[in-house]
């Protein structure tokens, strides 16, 4: 075991039992007697939750993070070439592999018993925009040992310090590293790029000295012409290009906070949900309750009719005891 393999364990287990598996793994390393390999395991740092989500794509459903980092060449290729509606078709589209990215990484979590929070949800598709935008951000996200959130606009180069757990030379280096306008290599093959040199062409006797007339006459030739036209149309599909660039970044911008707002609408939704869940079993609770003293109610209704009754008998026979009392009374007193 080295400390690459001792990483693709180690990053593979849930949040809460990270701790635990690294202090197994450091414990492995020293019963080798590797002492300054379990130095390094234990220095190995927990990954934040979107990171450690993005881990689970990579380790579990592979195919997401290809499909994010595929895109991510599309996209880069249009800039690259210059294509202004390529690039503005991929960046409407942007968007929406974005959500379900994220979307597919939520679900993986909560399958796995740790569910995301917003904040770490935003956390892991800044990461996929930021992996879109860079070759070394796209192999980051795949290493399966991410242990940051990853951040780029797409204008300049996504930092990876310290964001790969045993980060090797292979880790940072993307899909698409192509070889470059002067490497060719032949399809069929499938050999390396290999850098030819330039044809020189044989030396041609000195012509003889033109008149400055004759100079002007040839000033503009077919190929000039041509190549006058080819600037024009780079120009103006730079400056498409560039107009197509500003378009996307305002429309990236309301889109993040349409999505900020529609994260906020989520957990509003979530904790209303929750309240009415607990109302409906109070409520529930309530008409038990009230169930019961109405039963109650009922049985001392009659209870207190019966009462009633008794009262009624009681004050009748009292009242015909008081009169002949009375009358007993006055007997005496007429024979006293």
């Amino acid at each position: 075991m080295d400390l690459r393999d001792a990483a693709h364990e180690l990053y593979a287990v849930t949040p809460r039992d990270f701790t635990a598996e690294r202090t197994a793994l450091v414990g492995k390393a020293k019963d080798a007697g590797k002492k300054d390999l379990a130095k390094e395991i234990g220095s190995l740092p927990k990954p934040a939750a979107g990171a450690w989500a993005i881990n689970m794509l990579a380790l579990h459903r592979p195919e997401v993070i290809d499909g994010v980092v595929r895109f991510g060449v599309s996209l880069r290729t249009a800039q690259e070439e210059g294509d202004a509606e390529a690039f503005r078709d991929l960046g409407q589209q942007r968007q929406g592999q974005l959500t379900s990215a994220v979307h597919a990484a939520k679900d993986l979590a909560s399958e796995l018993g740790a569910p995301l929070s917003a904040a770490a949800a935003a956390d892991v598709e800044q990461t996929f925009r930021a992996a879109m935008a860079d070759v070394g951000a796209a192999g980051a996200v795949g290493t399966g040992r991410l242990v940051r959130g990853l951040s780029g606009s797409g204008f300049e180069a996504v930092d990876l310090t310290g964001a790969i757990a045993a980060p090797g030379p292979d880790d940072e280096a993307g899909p698409d590293d192509e070889a470059g306008p002067d490497d060719e290599a032949g399809p069929e093959t499938g050999k390396a790029p290999v850098k030819r040199a330039a044809k020189t062409e044989p030396a041609s006797p000195p012509k003889p000295a033109t008149t400055s007339k004759e100079k002007q006459s040839k000033e503009k030739t077919p190929k000039d012409e041509a190549t006058s036209l080819a600037e024009r149309r780079a120009a103006k599909q730079q400056a498409a290009l560039e107009g197509a660039r500003r378009d996307f970044e305002a429309a990236d911008k309301e889109a993040r906070e349409a999505e900020l707002a529609a994260s906020d609408a989520w957990e509003t939704v979530k904790e209303l949900a929750d309240r009415r869940t607990n109302l409906k079993s109070e409520i529930d609770d309530i008409k038990k309750r009230l169930a019961a003293l109405e039963a109650e109610l009922i049985g001392t209704t009659r209870d207190a009719e019966s009462a009633e009754s008794d009262k009624k008998r009681a004050v009748r026979a009292a009242t015909q005891q008081r009169r002949a009392a009375d009358q007993a009374q006055r007997r005496v007193q007429r024979l006293s």
